[in-house]
């Protein structure tokens, strides 16, 4: 297998991973700032990001993204880090669901948040506002971006629940993957011990 590839049962499971379990098998690097966080509960995202810069305050380029970026890709979309004008909603999720995309992530406030939980499709953001957008600036598409602290490239792969989003640099894919599997393995071990009654320092090797 050659580095940044998995096939695509390997890649099913490695995408079903809790992100925290990535990030630590990662070497505790790749996740994006904390404030970025599920719109809704019980959404998680995993994918190749599919990447987008907008104007500050213009949605035309997110709306270029959806119709170019592939199905299976996460949009992660770096709209100027503000709250103070919203990129996404309930028309945006319709779309991209059925263009069969798995998720979005961005820096920026997105809005009708009721609407957003009851498509139930993956929208990760810092929060929501009433405010909208005008829509002249195309945008740029397939670039590297900064989104939650984090520099992410077309391609990375991108893992969001309800702990966070962590980004998998494309070329570290496979070796971070074996790491997080074993990771997976190890924790389910040591969780089948402590419900057998194992006193918890034990388990964890912690000593006085």
């Amino acid at each position: 297998m050659t580095a940044g590839f998995l096939d695509a049962a390997r890649m099913a499971r490695f995408l079903a991973l809790p992100a925290a379990t990535i990030y630590e098998a990662q070497g505790k690097l790749g996740d994006m700032d904390p404030a970025i966080k599920p719109v809704a509960r019980g959404m998680r995202l995993g994918g190749p990001a599919f990447t987008a810069k907008c104007w500050p305050g213009d949605s035309k380029g997110v709306l270029r993204a959806i119709d170019a970026a592939p199905p299976g890709a996460v949009l992660v979309v770096d709209a100027g880090a503000t709250m103070r004008s919203t990129i996404w909603g309930g028309t945006s999720s319709m779309a991209a669901k059925l263009r069969g995309l798995a998720g979005i992530v961005t820096n920026a406030a997105v809005r009708d948040a009721e609407e957003l939980a009851e498509i139930g499709w993956p929208v990760f953001a810092p929060g929501c506002s009433v405010r909208g957008t005008v829509k002249n600036h195309p945008g740029w598409l397939g670039l590297t971006v900064s989104v939650g602290d984090v520099p992410v490239a077309p391609g990375d792969i991108i893992v969001g629940d309800a702990d966070g989003v962590v980004v998998v640099p494309a070329a570290r894919l496979a070796e971070v993957a074996s790491r997080a599997f074993a990771a997976g393995e190890a924790e389910a071990a040591r969780d089948a011990r402590i419900r057998a009654g194992e006193p918890i320092t034990r388990v964890l090797g912690i000593t006085d």
